[in-house]
């Protein structure tokens, strides 16, 4: 059978191309509007069934639908990518100038609330980043996923986190200095604090980097601030602190929660994992630095827990996102070791968010422990009094509080 360009065929290709679409987008909407978009998808799907149901040889059309409907799967991706994961900005009108510098707090952050623009915003700044596991391809895929982590994870953690940390800095810097938040992954974004500091008069921003190591995000945070000065034509100057991976208080604070948790049994019993972030290859290949960093501020946590009597060998480093070695690999390691407490550290997370909210605890909830095995978990910094103490150290480096 010839497939030419007729009436049926024109709508055939018409269906692919909007249910490719439709497919893409109920991946990325949520509410009201992915419930449209999947009705709509349903309606389609059931137009191509009526469509090639009296047909004979139902192959050829079926390959058409399907390949002209990954065109308009993949056409939907281009334009979200394109135009779609950006924070919106303004007109940028700057008021009387200030000769202090504007203090922003920049943090990894988090959704508390899945929103297709922030959603798409937040996996935008993976995809610059060169994270492996997100693409323009599967843009929509991993936006699905997102708003299913949101939905099981606790929001208020997220929430008081960034609020708490930024009162209580707040409260340190006192009146001299304004202090701007804005967070990597969820709002206030980037682009809108930049835009509320020039249109306050500011022309120096010292950007208090609340980040383990700066890498792979660096470069993305500098292109968006560029961006907004760029746009303003304000002549701003940007100067970014130290990340914290090399600060003892950071390490007291982990050194303090593990024998907390750990007091009532001889440290002989404990075993302890760090875990950090599942960074594919190419990333760590990309920014060994960062690497050596992450492995730095670990051992340091090693070497301060076992001066009070912890057995190196039962401490381990694992990763998330398939990164060897896995969580499982260690916890199973110091289970084989007799071991009757076992700490789970977030030591590689600044903040809480769906890997130390949902992701975590849920592989810990699936693990197959001994009844006799007594599990904690210790989360990341977030907003403790040392992380506060690290923080004004870093601005003191650069002369901002003198």
């Amino acid at each position: 059978m010839k497939f030419g360009l007729g009436y049926e065929s024109l709508w055939l290709i018409l269906l692919g191309l909007i249910s490719g679409i439709l497919a893409a987008a109920s991946m990325i909407f949520h509410g009201v509007w992915q419930m449209v978009t999947t009705a709509l998808l349903c309606i389609s799907f059931i137009a191509f069934v009526f469509l090639i149901k009296k047909r004979r040889k139902k192959l050829q059309p079926v390959l058409v639908f399907l390949v002209v409907a990954l065109l308009g799967y993949l056409l939907c991706c281009i334009f979200v990518c394109a135009f779609l994961g950006r924070a919106k900005t303004g007109d940028i009108n700057p008021a009387d100038v200030r000769e202090e510098p504007a203090i922003l707090l920049l943090s990894p952050g988090e959704m508390t609330e899945y929103g297709s623009r922030s959603a798409l915003y937040r996996l935008a700044i993976k995809r610059e980043a060169g994270l492996e596991n997100v693409r323009w391809w599967n843009t929509p895929y991993k936006a699905f996923q997102l708003r299913r982590s949101l939905k099981g994870m606790d929001k208020n953690n997220c929430i008081l986190a960034g609020q708490n940390l930024y009162n209580k800095l707040k409260e340190e810097l006192g009146e001299e200095f304004r202090l701007y938040s804005a967070n990597l992954f969820g709002p206030p974004f980037i682009e809108t604090a930049v835009e509320s500091i020039l249109n306050d008069g500011y022309k120096k921003i010292v950007v208090l980097n609340n980040l383990l190591v700066e890498q792979p995000y660096k470069e993305v945070v500098d292109t968006k601030i560029l961006n907004i000065i760029k746009k303003s034509g304000v002549d701003a100057e940007v100067l970014f602190t130290f990340p914290l991976w090399n600060h003892d208080a950071l390490v007291s604070y982990y050194e303090q929660g593990i024998l907390e948790k750990t007091q009532e049994i001889s440290p002989g019993q404990v075993g302890v994992v760090l875990v950090g972030k599942g960074s594919g290859r190419k990333v760590r290949d990309k920014y060994p630095q960062a690497v050596n960093r992450e492995r730095v501020f670990f051992d340091k946590i090693k070497e301060s827990i076992m001066k009070n009597g912890y057995e190196s060998r039962k401490i381990r480093v694992a990763y998330l996102g398939g990164r060897k070695p896995g969580l499982e690999d260690a916890v199973d390691y110091l289970v084989d070791s007799g071991i009757s407490k076992l700490v789970i550290v977030a030591a590689g997370f600044e903040s809480p968010g769906v890997d130390t909210e949902r992701l975590l605890p849920g592989i810990i909830e699936d693990m197959d422990l001994p009844q006799h095995v007594d599990t904690v978990f210790i989360g990341p910094w977030s907003d403790g009094d040392l992380l506060v103490r690290a923080l004004l150290d870093r601005l003191e480096m650069m002369d901002v509080m003198n």
